[in-house]
């Protein structure tokens, strides 16, 4: 069936939007691209986006047995069998992360009516909208063509119904017929395609290619993307047109079942195919973290998140006194200050006044003993505490980006303390104090990660990812040799000295597992989230090394229409088809 642009349901669905983009998170936005260019044709290239989700195919079910058609697609694309679904696997919330560009944590959407949900804990919070790219693109690219063919009638009617034109399928035949009438009949610069029959053998008996209706839908489903292939390459200004196609999965699914956010329910696959590529499977690698932030939640301060471990003693591994050297490894990203509520001191900036953020000492005071990470503006300072003297080390935090500080400490015989701290492996700054009690530089405070209560005189906003510490003073050439994997601290030469290696990825009850055994796990209290990125090392992985989610495809897609994304749309994707220019960009004739 076929249904044309409602302008009026647009309008109202315009209105809708603008009233609910209000008061969003901010989060770090892919700079706007574009490349203008010419083939060594006639007619300048007009570049288009095919976008294919078979929904519930699991990437790694898929990597068992890539039928043929798919096989073929991958020797000229950019590919991946270890993408990820957003957290909220239901098909509405992981559908309108991909169209949306925005993780279900800030959409909020989990039904076929595309309302936001209000927050629990706050039910009379404005929730904020996010209208589809197919929206956006009517926005600020009014005349491009977009069409829609797909199995879902809400999907159309809601999620997408800023198409040009949608169309319903009551089949995935009649999707694939649909889509093949429309490359001879209209001239769309970008098509959405649904085909849902491996999530409906997926239901009946497990999204597995044990299911024998599973495998068989695959297989069903290949050939109709065999056929759009050659369909695509027989429109008759195919030669002037460069096709980005895109495959991927709306979710996967653990048994007969979806909706949680399991890796086999999230596990989806990602193909982005074009002509010029070079076929390369994506080698990136997810990295989880924690965003802390916020306060105690006393007066008129949000009650924040932070992590907490057991109490330790006071002869720990976490001790100098004890160990008599640290390593201390944490990959860091400090957000602008006025995320959660206006700083104290210097809103809108990156700057964080009086606040001590990660360390075994859970109060400022010289009284304390101990060691602390504190915030000094735009410096993050170590300050180390016999409870009479304090030894510091202070540096420029890196703002806005990861990148992954170490700090070494040392005592020097009895009565003295070299700091040392590493950004990124680079030496920025070194200390050495005397007059030290080390055998006083212990404390039964656990470490903590985030806020303290009634010492955080601002409120902090950071991200936080595998946090390690070893009781061992590591060289420059060590710090440098051990940044280049997820997994370094476990992979490590040193892992004898390895106490403790935190991944930042908590469990849905809020504990972080410590990876060495027998030591203390973190508890997380307030409203946590566990998220993922691509892993951000300060060394090369190679150009493959790109990890794929939901929210990636709508910037992917904006950078290869050469449409602008803007600021103020919160994208939280990343763009990647921008290393691969050397590829597909041809010098102008």
């Amino acid at each position: 069936m076929k249904r044309l642009f409602n302008i009026k349901k647009a309008l109202v669905l315009v209105v809708i939007a603008a009233s609910l983009l209000v008061g969003c998170t901010k989060y770090a936005n892919p700079p706007a691209i574009y490349e203008d260019y010419e083939q060594n044709l006639q007619q300048p290239v007009k570049r288009k986006v095919l976008f294919i989700s078979i929904d519930g195919l699991v990437g790694q079910e898929l990597k068992k047995s890539v039928p043929s058609n798919i096989a073929e697609l991958l020797k000229t694309s950019k590919y991946t069998f270890n993408a990820l679904a957003d957290e909220n696997t239901s098909n509405p919330s992981s559908w309108m992360t991909m169209m949306s560009g925005v993780t279900y944590t800030n959409h909020r959407i989990v039904d076929e009516s595309y309302i936001p949900r209000p927050n629990e804990d706050d039910p009379h919070e404005n929730v904020a909208g996010y209208p589809s790219m197919l929206y956006r693109i009517s926005t600020v690219a009014p005349s491009m063509k977009t069409s829609v063919v797909s199995r879902s009638v809400t999907l159309n009617d809601k999620l997408l119904v800023s198409a040009n034109e949608t169309y319903n399928g009551a089949t995935d035949e009649d999707v694939k017929k649909k889509v093949l009438d429309l490359f001879n009949t209209k001239n769309s610069d970008f098509m959405i395609v649904q085909f849902t029959s491996l999530l409906e053998a997926g239901e009946k008996g497990g999204f597995t290619m044990s299911n024998n209706d599973y495998a068989n839908a695959l297989k069903k489903v290949d050939g109709y993307i065999g056929e759009i292939a050659k369909g695509l390459a027989a429109r008759k200004n195919y030669p002037n047109e460069d096709w980005l196609v895109i495959l991927t999965s709306n979710h996967g699914g653990i048994g007969d079942s979806y909706g949680g956010g399991t890796l086999q329910e999230r596990n989806t696959f990602a193909i982005f195919q074009n002509k010029n590529f070079k076929g390369a499977e994506l080698t990136g690698k997810p990295m989880s973290y924690v965003r802390m932030w916020g306060y105690d939640g006393t007066g008129n301060k949000p009650l924040g998140v932070r992590a907490v471990s057991d109490n330790l003693g006071n002869s720990s591994d976490y001790d100098l006194a004890t160990t008599k050297e640290l390593t201390i490894s944490a990959r860091f990203r400090f957000n602008l200050n006025n995320t959660i509520i206006s700083s104290t001191y210097s809103p809108n900036t990156y700057n964080y006044w009086y606040s001590g953020i990660f360390g075994k000492d859970s109060n400022t005071s010289l009284a304390t003993p101990g060691w602390m990470y504190f915030t000094w503006g735009n410096d993050l300072q170590v300050k180390i505490s016999d409870g009479v003297k304090e030894a510091t080390c202070q540096t420029a935090k890196v703002n806005g980006e990861w990148y992954t500080m170490t700090t070494v400490i040392k005592a020097i015989g009895n009565d003295q303390v070299n700091i040392k701290i590493y950004n990124n492996g680079t030496l920025a700054q070194e200390t050495t104090t005397s007059g030290m009690n080390v055998a006083n530089i212990k404390t039964n405070d656990p470490l903590i990660f985030g806020y303290r209560p009634n010492i955080s005189y601002d409120l902090v906003d950071f991200d936080v990812s595998n946090v390690s510490i070893f009781n061992k003073a590591f060289t420059q050439d060590e710090i440098r040799n051990s940044l280049c994997s997820v997994d370094e601290s476990t992979n490590s030469s040193f892992v004898n000295n390895l106490k403790g290696y935190w991944k930042m990825s908590p469990t849905e009850s809020g504990s972080i597992q410590n990876e060495v055994s027998g030591k203390s796990a973190m508890g997380l209290s307030g409203d946590f989230q566990s998220r993922l990125t691509s892993e951000v090392v300060p060394c090369d992985l190679g150009e493959n090394a790109v990890f794929i989610q939901a929210a990636d495809f709508f910037p992917q897609i904006f950078y290869w229409l050469e449409v602008r994304t803007l600021k103020d749309w919160k994208l939280e994707g990343q763009v990647f088809l921008n290393k691969y220019e050397v590829e597909f960009l041809l010098p102008k004739q």
